[in-house]
C-alpha cells in the first residue's frame, strides 16, 4: 500500500492527495469496519456481521474497478462515473448498517474487547476504547466521501471540455447496459 507520509519534501497539510488516496481509503476503512463488525456476539453476528462485511467489500470493489479505468472515451467516462456513485451509495448501505451493529454493541461494551488475559474490560473502558473506533471510523467515512466527490468533480472538469452532454439518457443506459454484460462475461 502506498503512503505519502514517507515523503518529507512537502508537509503533511499541503500535500494534495494523491489519486490512489480513495482507493487506499476504502480498503482502510473495509479492514476497520470488519474488525469492529467481528466484535459482535455471535448471537447478533448472524444478523449484522455478514452484510456489513458484503457492503465493506462491495464498497471497496467498486472503487478499485472505477481507479482501473483510463478514460479514453465517452463509455470509460460514463462507467466510471457508474462505478462510483455505485461505491458512494454501498458506503451510505455500509454507514446504516454499521449504525445499526454499534447500537448492539453499546448494550455491552464489555463483552466487545478482551484483554490478553481473557478478561474482559470495564464498561467504562471498553466504552471508551469504542467510542475512540468509531471516531477513527466516522473519520474515515468522511474522507471517503469527499474523495469520492472529488474523483467526480475532477473527472467533470476534466471531460466538460468535450462534447458529453449531446447523450441521450438512452445512449447512456446501453452504454451500461453493454459494459455489464462485457464484465460479465469476461
Amino acid at each position: 500500500m502506498y503512503n505519502n507520509t514517507t515523503d518529507k519534501s512537502v508537509t503533511l497539510f499541503k500535500r494534495l492527495p494523491s489519486g490512489l488516496d480513495y482507493v487506499d481509503n476504502a480498503y482502510e476503512l473495509q479492514k476497520e469496519v470488519m474488525i469492529l463488525a467481528s466484535k459482535l456476539s455471535a448471537r447478533w453476528a448472524r444478523i449484522y456481521q455478514q452484510p456489513i462485511d458484503e457492503y465493506a467489500c462491495k464498497q471497496a470493489d467498486f472503487v478499485n474497478m472505477a481507479h482501473s479505468i483510463n478514460i479514453q472515451s465517452v463509455e470509460d467516462y460514463i462507467t466510471r462515473r457508474w462505478l462510483l456513485k455505485m461505491s458512494r451509495a454501498y458506503l451510505q448501505v455500509l454507514e446504516k448498517r454499521l449504525m445499526d451493529a454499534i447500537r448492539i454493541l453499546y448494550m455491552n461494551p464489555s463483552k466487545c474487547f478482551s484483554r490478553k488475559n481473557g478478561k474482559n474490560y470495564t464498561n467504562s473502558e471498553a466504552t471508551k476504547m469504542l467510542d475512540g473506533r468509531l471516531e477513527v471510523l466516522g473519520t474515515m467515512f468522511e474522507k471517503q466521501y469527499s474523495l469520492i466527490k472529488g474523483v467526480l468533480d475532477s473527472d467533470n472538469k476534466k471531460y466538460k471540455k468535450r462534447d458529453y452532454d449531446n447523450i441521450s439518457d438512452e445512449e447512456i443506459i446501453k452504454i451500461l447496459v453493454s459494459k455489464y454484460f462485457q464484465i460479465i462475461f469476461e
